[in-house]
């Protein structure tokens, strides 16, 4: 047992290139064990209902309309009524190719995300460990990993992809690989309209840093992916800014949707059956919270030190 410890510690917490690859796994694992194993066994909340084993689980909400554009591609009236137009091509798109490949939708979407969070964590380690060192690169990619944020980068969501490509982005712009700034931030815009905030960082950071043009011309041309998006939503359907539009359908009004954030952050530590009347009737739920958070903390501080 003390030489498994030994080795633990040594050859997995303390190898640079093994590190987040451990720190992925254990992570991924927990997540899987309480979607796969877990959910499937508790009361289904009032609406909708409980999850099934299997790959499903990682298939709802948003992924719908990744699976429309995926096998049906994308459909649009401008009529204010949900379109999946809103929803940006990158990622459709590739698991488009895995299926091709012969992967069932939900293996394609499950498998792209979950790879490119694991990259995403490599990214992050050491490029933190260039300018900061090795304790804090862990640090670093324990929060990223077990943050309940990171289950997102586990589900057929964009965000594990988006993740990879704006660090990529942006790592590139601190090395002055312009040419690969370019190509990871079109990526990084044509996979999620939050990508486009990469432009301005690029632009204020080659004033600050007095970098040459070509840093000014890497942050502009991050823009081609939604660029090039436009470009598809005129020609098919005659509106260039038809994917803005079509955000009408989930959000009436620009801005930020606090009640909408408030209403799941109260579902998530009070429970969804009780949040509307703000009433705790299930106190397991908050204990178990507690406790699953209280195991986050400690683990990630563990692996970190």
């Amino acid at each position: 047992m003390a030489e498994i410890q030994i080795f633990i510690k040594k050859v997995l917490w303390k190898n640079d290139f093994l590190f987040p690859t451990v720190i992925w796994l254990v992570s991924r694992l927990f997540i899987w064990a309480a979607m796969l194993v877990v959910a499937p066994h508790l009361s289904a909340p009032s609406q909708g209902s409980a999850p099934q084993f299997g790959w499903g689980v990682f298939h709802a909400w948003d992924s719908v309309h990744y699976y429309s554009i995926a096998t049906s591609g994308y459909e649009y009236t401008d009529d204010g009524k949900q379109h999946n137009l809103a929803f940006f091509p990158l990622f459709p798109l590739a698991i488009w190719v895995f299926m091709r490949l012969g992967l069932p939708f939900a293996v394609a979407g499950t498998l792209i995300n979950n790879l490119a969070f694991f990259a995403a964590l490599y990214c992050i380690y050491f490029w933190i460990e260039e300018h900061c060192g090795t304790k804090e690169a862990r640090w670093a990619t324990a929060v990223v990993a077990w943050c309940p944020l990171s289950m997102f980068g586990t589900v057929i969501y964009t965000e594990g992809l988006f993740l990879l490509l704006s660090t990529a982005a942006l790592r590139a712009f601190d090395k002055k690989q312009y040419y690969w700034t370019i190509l990871w931030g079109a990526m990084a815009t044509a996979t999620r309209p939050t990508g486009l905030a990469l432009i301005p960082a690029f632009l204020l950071a080659a004033w600050k840093q007095r970098r040459p043009l070509m840093a000014y011309v890497a942050g502009f041309a991050t823009a081609m992916g939604v660029v090039l998006f436009s470009l598809y939503c005129a020609i098919h359907f005659g509106n260039a800014f038809g994917f803005i539009h079509a955000q009408r359908g989930w959000r009436p009004s620009l801005g930020f949707d606090g009640q909408g954030w408030l209403d799941m952050l109260l579902q998530v530590t009070i429970g969804t059956s009780h949040w509307k009347s703000l009433g705790i009737q299930n106190y397991l739920h908050i204990l178990f919270l507690a406790l699953l958070s209280a195991m986050v903390i400690v683990y990630g501080a563990s692996v970190s030190t």
